[in-house]
């Protein structure tokens, strides 16, 4: 039983080692900062994000010019809080 689950972490890890070398640079939309490389799979109406270890939003890139039929997808991180601490109410 301790093999079968040692296999499957190798082969996780291999599978993520071949999706972040064949994957792309994934840059935060807001900031520009680098997050990862990622492996982007459509599958179903669904856009899978293999290999990134940020947890990212989904966002719509700005366009020089406005156009409905073609927009760019652009990742970024989930902005901080912007409540401040109160505890106890």
């Amino acid at each position: 039983m301790a093999d079968l689950e040692n296999l499957k972490l190798r082969v996780r890890a291999v599978g993520l080692y071949v999706a972040r070398f064949l994957g792309t640079t994934v840059r935060d939309a807001r900031t520009g900062r680098v997050l990862g490389r990622a492996l982007f799979v459509p599958f179903r109406g669904k856009v899978h994000v293999i290999g990134l270890e940020a947890s990212v939003i989904p966002v719509f890139a700005p366009q020089d010019r406005l156009t409905y039929w073609k927009q760019e997808l652009a990742f970024t991180t989930h902005p901080p809080p912007d409540f401040p601490h109160e505890p106890g109410a």
